[in-house]
């Protein structure tokens, strides 16, 4: 497995053993959608927790495929401020079409790495 960061944009799921992080990275200046996680261990969802901070109360849907396979049901999260960097582990070196191909997991959250820092993967 490989190992890379990306930032925190949303969260998903109603109960804590669902819940996901939906993540970003910056492309051409704006924060781009690239995936949703697999379900976070409590470990890390007790990590990032403190550190989110809700972008109003709406939730969204992520666009496209990059939620999960086309066809699939829309991936809807609550929109958070752009500022966690999470390490995750991911089974391909670039983005492919803009997204990774399957979920990747959460390993740690990244208190040392600004979301600026986090280079678009292409």
């Amino acid at each position: 497995m490989l190992t890379t960061e990306a930032v925190v944009i949303g969260v998903t799921g109603r109960t804590p053993a669902s819940h996901a992080l939906a993540l970003g990275r910056p492309t051409g200046g704006q924060m781009r959608a690239v995936c949703v996680s697999l379900p976070l261990t409590q470990q890390v969802r007790l990590a990032v927790a403190p550190l989110l901070h809700a972008v109003g109360e709406e939730m969204r849907e992520l666009p496209g495929t990059v939620g999960g396979l086309p066809g699939a049901d829309p991936v809807r999260f609550l929109p958070v401020k752009p500022e966690v960097v999470v390490e995750i582990e991911v089974d391909q070196p670039r983005l492919e079409f803009g997204r990774y191909r399957h979920r990747p997991r959460v390993r740690r959250v990244r208190g040392d790495v600004s979301p600026e820092l986090v280079h678009d993967g292409q």
